[in-house]
């Protein structure tokens, strides 16, 4: 694997006829990273079917299922906004701040995926990286440096949830590798506008309305990027034996960045 560097493998895993993304400044690429903004701005949220080569996504999944005993195991209820954990005293306890939902999932750290396997070759990727920086329009972007927590997967099985929150970053960026045999949809409120918490909207969510959610049609080897630090968002209880498996890439303005040990002891249990 060519850590930080050029991977002549990369073709073999990502559809670069599709998305000619290995050159970012070509005028395909930039057709592409265009619309990508679009759809971000309009939408909140940018997908990429066929990103993955055909058979890659089963293959990187298969690649993690032997590993999903060492999966850190959640089960918890929490609110949805982290920014007011420490606030939460100021608001009524019928406001949004302080109501919860069940979290219950595994996450497989960084450290414990193959180091010449698929995901950290597309991790590693500097022409995934300029994608990003592209697609989100960050004049600088690089990858996390963090031992645990830079590219996770995330595993949930029967009867796992992705509670209702909002994100602490300004964009995620995933890859879905296989979808469940039912449940598991990832759904979101966007927000009214930037900035914008969207209280009332999220009381009505929490009450049981319905009004607003948009439903994306996501599919095993598509790449995704997600506005969610304002948009409320969730993944639906998996059903069925099969479960929902998703690579989550970590990316930062500055190099060298890792997260705090809380962040990691909260995720997978551990700091080191």
């Amino acid at each position: 694997m060519a850590v930080g560097g050029v991977d002549s493998r990369i073709g073999d895993l990502i559809d670069l006829e599709r998305y000619p993304v290995d050159d970012i400044a070509n005028p395909s690429a930039a057709v592409l990273v265009a619309e990508g903004r679009a759809s971000l701005e309009r939408t909140g949220i940018c997908s990429l079917p066929g990103f993955l080569r055909p058979g890659v996504a089963a293959r990187l999944a298969a690649e993690t299922a032997a590993l999903t005993s060492e999966a850190h195991r959640r089960s918890h209820d929490d609110i949805p906004y982290g920014r007011y954990r420490d606030r939460q005293a100021e608001f009524p306890a019928s406001h949004p701040v302080r109501m919860t939902s069940l979290f219950r999932m595994g996450l497989l750290s960084y450290d414990r995926l193959p180091e010449d396997g698929g995901i950290k070759r597309i991790y590693h990727w500097d022409g995934l990286t300029r994608l990003v920086a592209a697609l989100t329009d960050s004049p600088s972007l690089y990858r996390t440096a963090d031992p645990l927590l830079s590219c996770n997967v995330s595993v949930l099985g029967p009867g796992d949830t992705h509670g209702w929150h909002v994100d602490g970053n300004d964009f995620s960026v995933t890859l879905l590798l296989q979808e469940p045999e039912a449940g598991g949809q990832f759904e979101f409120l966007p927000a009214a506008r930037p900035c914008d918490e969207n209280f009332e909207a999220v009381a009505r969510l929490f009450a049981g309305s319905r009004a607003g959610v948009v439903v994306p049609r996501l599919e095993p080897g598509m790449l995704s990027v997600f506005r969610g630090r304002w948009s409320m968002h969730h993944v639906t209880r998996v059903e069925g034996a099969r479960p929902r498996v998703q690579i989550i890439f970590s990316y930062h303005h500055e190099p060298g960045m890792t997260f705090p040990e809380a962040t990691r002891r909260n995720y997978l249990g551990r700091v080191a």
